[in-house]
């Protein structure tokens, strides 16, 4: 049997693309550019980083050795030396354990190492009294300080599972520290400098399934959750590995579709294996889990139509012991039959309940929205400003089509807080919408991490004139395609936005261009599709705030 080796990546992977990948009766699929360009801006993000820590004296950076086996044998040559810290670092291939790879850094702690990723996104969020988490700076890492009030967002587990898996092969080689532990360098340092956040790699609180806790669930550590997500692939492999193309059994593993379906070379293979109407590939927000799907499947469930037809409170006794690894799994079951029935009837939004929505209104309303570019740099704050009493509507951005620094940011931020101030003193009593808590969050963090008295003065308002929009949306309402805006205010107002593809991620790509294109008039135009996006944006809260009134209107007519 051919050996049968892991990276990283394959134990948080969706396990198809392991059967697949060790399939002799399958060949390869190549490998989509535009999928490569959509991780382009993490590479970015991971260079930047590692140059800054490669320019320390004490670090020993090896990503310059192409070869993986000199590369290898460069990282082994600096641990045996005690190098404060390997940049790069490539590992010789743990056959045993079944896995290969290296790490963005591999850190000395004490006599041995930890490893350390890379990744382009927050990986941590507020709980007060907190104190498992520990960080670091780029230029000494070993000499960490506890991070108060801050803990690891359990959903980012992902990468947990990726440096889980070289302090496994760091223990076979025998460098490894004495207490499991690894770094995450995320996008939310202080101040916009990175930072090495550090985790215990044996600390249980990542809640997963379990046939025999009395709970239906327990709390493992990385390590447990590592081992057991290796384990299993490695035993996916192995039947992959006799499959003859004839007579062959049932694979261990089905096609689901899950997100990372949208920049899986496979997916063109694995989308001819599922049914049309399969549950994965109809109901994609706020979708099943993979163990809620299988669990349904195992119950007789797999399409739309089937969910749709089923008797919730029947099959609950059977599903709910095996989805106790989720917080209210039977409202997520109920939920996603409710948008079974929606979809079988072609509904795409509905209305539940009999309450009027009853979303606050004031004579004089501002919308707000903002744009935020890759880094979540926030270059763009639009408001929509609505005179109820003489029908005029002003539309006005602060904008930067610059990659900005973090005290540029800030200055522009506060440019929009003073406006904002100015307007909502000369009208009392006037309400900002906004719709989700994406503009709040953004505000509230910049002031909190710069001072600056306007937007501290601003963000002391928020609790009494701001109004989340979403917020009485998603208590009023179910839809198929879930409840952002571009689907609320077209679907329910019948609000068109002018770009024929809206949506935030493609904004960036337009930031992008108005930032850094080679011509005025490329850039120019950029700039206007951003600013006319934007403005749509708001203009489409205002939509949804005036059909959910006139939904009320047309309830107490009714009554």
């Amino acid at each position: 049997m051919a050996r049968i080796v892991l990276d990283a990546y394959a134990a948080r992977s969706c396990p198809v693309k392991t059967l697949n990948a060790f399939d002799p009766t399958l060949d390869e699929p190549a490998l989509d550019e535009s999928l490569r360009e959509s991780f382009q801006g993490g590479r970015d993000f991971r260079t930047e980083v590692l140059q800054r820590a490669a320019a320390h004296p004490a670090h020993v950076d090896v990503r310059g050795i192409e070869d993986p086996h000199e590369r290898a044998a460069a990282t082994v040559a600096a641990l045996d030396s005690g190098a404060a810290a390997v940049i790069g670092a490539q590992l010789p291939v743990d056959e045993s354990g079944h896995r290969r790879g290296g790490a963005d850094m591999l850190v000395r702690v004490g006599s041995g190492y930890v490893p350390v990723k890379v990744k382009n996104y927050r990986i941590v969020e507020k709980q007060l009294g907190c104190r498992d988490l520990a960080h670091s700076s780029l230029e000494a890492p070993a000499a960490t300080e506890v991070l108060p009030d801050l803990r690891f967002r359990a959903f980012r587990q992902g990468a947990l599972l990726e440096v889980a898996h070289v302090w496994r092969m760091l223990e076979s080689l025998g460098p490894a520290a004495a207490e499991p532990a690894a770094g995450i360098i995320g996008t939310d340092g202080a101040d916009g400098e990175p930072r090495i956040t550090w985790i215990r790699l044996d600390h249980r609180f990542l809640r997963t399934f379990s046939r025999t806790s009395p709970t239906g669930y327990k709390l493992r550590s990385a390590l447990e959750r590592y081992d057991h997500e290796h384990g299993f692939r490695v035993h996916v492999a192995e039947a992959a590995l006799e499959r003859t193309g004839v007579d062959d059994p049932p694979p261990p593993v089905r096609p689901i579709r899950v997100k990372e379906c949208e920049w899986c070379a496979w997916w063109q293979l694995c989308r001819t294996r599922m049914d049309d109407d399969d549950l994965s590939l109809r109901i994609s927000k706020t979708p099943l889990d993979v163990r809620e799907l299988q669990t349904l499947a195992s119950l007789g469930i797999a399409t739309v139509s089937e969910l749709a037809q089923a008797d919730v409170d029947a099959i609950l006794p059977d599903y709910l012991p095996l989805t106790a690894h989720r917080e209210q799994s039977e409202q997520r079951l109920r939920k996603a039959a409710k948008r079974a029935r929606m979809l079988a009837a072609g509904v795409p939004l509905e209305q539940v309940g009999e309450d009027r929505v009853g979303v606050p209104r004031s004579d004089v309303e501002v919308d707000l929205d903002i744009e935020t570019a890759e880094g979540d740099r926030t270059y763009l704050w639009g408001v929509l400003v609505t005179d109820r009493r003489s029908g005029v509507q002003t539309y006005r951005s602060f904008a930067a089509f610059q990659n900005l620094t973090g005290d540029e940011e800030v200055e522009l931020a506060a440019d929009f807080a003073r406006h904002l101030a100015e307007l909502l003193d000369a009208h009392p009593g006037s309400l900002v919408f906004h719709y989700s808590d994406y503009e709040t969050v953004h505000l509230r963090r910049l002031a909190e991490r710069s001072g600056h008295p306007d937007l501290v003065a601003l963000c002391e308002r928020i609790d009494g004139c701001f109004v989340d929009l979403f917020t009485y949306v998603r208590d009023n309402f179910v839809a198929v395609d879930g409840l952002g805006l571009k689907v609320v205010a077209s679907q329910g107002a019948g609000f068109r936005w002018r770009d024929e593809d809206p949506g935030g991620l493609n904004s960036q790509v337009w930031f992008a261009t108005a930032a850094g294109a080679g011509s005025e008039s490329e850039r120019g135009s950029a700039r206007t599709r951003v600013l006319e996006y934007n403005e749509d944006d708001v203009r489409a809260t205002w939509a949804v705030r005036e059909w959910l009134d006139s939904l009320d209107r047309g309830r107490r007519a009714a009554s």
